[in-house]
């Protein structure tokens, strides 16, 4: 990959976006002036710091994760919870702290803001939303002057996006396939790309690397797969979201299929116990947080959103709104919903090729049989 430098775009149509960016891959810092109608940015700012009365007026009693940037947690920061109101009261008394995935818009009546058009096709909180899960990947994250996120990949390899409402961010972003750069013979990855040991880490230096300066109102697209370091310049709110589409299902995969590798070898002196299978898909959800059920689960509720779409299409000629009314118009006309059916097609056959899901018992017939309902609508 032959890139030197992250675009700051001003200008962007969504089918820009997913040509130059998202299909291949790449990040972009769109302008300020894509996020100046939100509520958050009139309502959470005075002066460009952080309105703090305003911020306790909505949220005091919230419960946060407030991480302690200077304690190490195995591969993240030590984390405590408590209320917004108390963490507000530690901000200055306590520079080391740092709100983060904060789901903020949970039980909130406040609409702080909307995603951006070029970043609406988030199948990830779709997900979440239709199976009423009670849980979402929308956050909030809040800190002073030099807080910072550890060296690390997004969840589920999906892509992220960051809005800053105040102060400004450092990025340092890591080009893919540079993996065997900053990991250890344990496969262990350095925890802080500013402060390693160099006899642990003796080829970081070697890295090709993208730095960004974020300002205020920008918001940072970050592709799949790509590790980054985050680290706050002044006092510092970013509305944040995972999100995943049609463009990501096998890098998801690709991602899922490796950390079940992961557990296999590590469980590979019980390779002969009953049942093994089934357990290494246990240990596989307890360390990534889905496994291959729940991946296909996640597959199937979005196929069946997308057939319904679809059959709506031919049978009234709509443009296929309802559980995707909220995503931009490029992303929901008939052609993109056959795309995003045919890219799960692909992944699902993936799937069927994969010998792990094979042997886990009525896992590969509902595979088998959401592909070939797939397969006969696209026909």
């Amino acid at each position: 990959m032959d890139i030197d430098r992250v675009e700051r775009r001003d200008q962007l149509s969504v089918e820009e976006f997913v040509k130059e960016f998202l299909e291949p891959n790449l990040p972009v810092i769109l302008g300020s002036h894509f996020t100046s109608t939100w509520a958050a940015r009139r309502e959470w700012v005075s002066d460009g710091k952080p309105n703090f009365p305003r911020l306790l007026e909505l949220y005091a009693h919230a419960q946060v994760q407030v991480a302690e940037c200077d304690t190490v947690y195995f591969s993240d920061q030590k984390r405590t919870t408590m209320s917004f109101g108390d963490f507000i009261s530690k901000w200055h008394s306590n520079s080391k702290l740092y709100c983060k995935d904060w789901h903020f818009t949970q039980n909130s009546p406040f609409s702080a803001y909307r995603p951006l058009a070029h970043l609406s096709n988030d199948w990830l909180n779709l997900h979440c939303d239709s199976e009423a899960a009670g849980d979402d990947f929308r956050f909030c994250y809040l800190g002073g002057d030099a807080t910072w996120t550890p060296f690390h990949e997004d969840v589920f390899r999906s892509y992220s996006w960051s809005a800053n409402i105040c102060g400004h961010k450092k990025w340092i972003l890591v080009l893919p396939g540079q993996n065997h750069l900053f990991t250890d013979g344990l496969g262990n990855w350095v925890y802080n790309l500013m402060d390693y040991d160099k006899q642990k880490y003796p080829r970081l230096s070697e890295l090709k690397t993208l730095e960004i300066m974020q300002s205020p109102g920008e918001t940072v697209f970050v592709p799949a797969g790509w590790w980054h370091q985050v680290i706050n310049i002044g006092d510092t709110i970013s509305i944040n979201h995972n999100w995943t589409n049609e463009h990501n299902l096998h890098r998801m995969y690709a991602r899922l299929r490796a950390d079940l590798d992961a557990v296999k070898y590590a469980l590979r002196d019980v390779v002969d116990m009953d049942g093994f299978d089934e357990h290494v898909q246990v240990v596989l959800r307890a360390d990534s947080g889905t496994d291959y059920w729940l991946f296909a689960g996640f597959l199937e509720s979005m196929a069946r959103i997308y057939l319904a779409q679809l059959q709506a299409v031919r049978d009234g000629g709509c443009d296929g709104g309802g559980r995707l009314a909220a995503f931009d118009r490029a992303y929901r006309s008939p052609d993109a919903l056959r795309l995003a059916l045919g890219h799960i097609a692909n992944v699902l056959g993936m799937l069927e090729d994969d010998p792990d899901a094979c042997r886990i018992k009525d896992l590969a017939v509902k595979i088998s049989r959401l592909n070939e309902q797939i397969r006969q609508a696209l026909m």
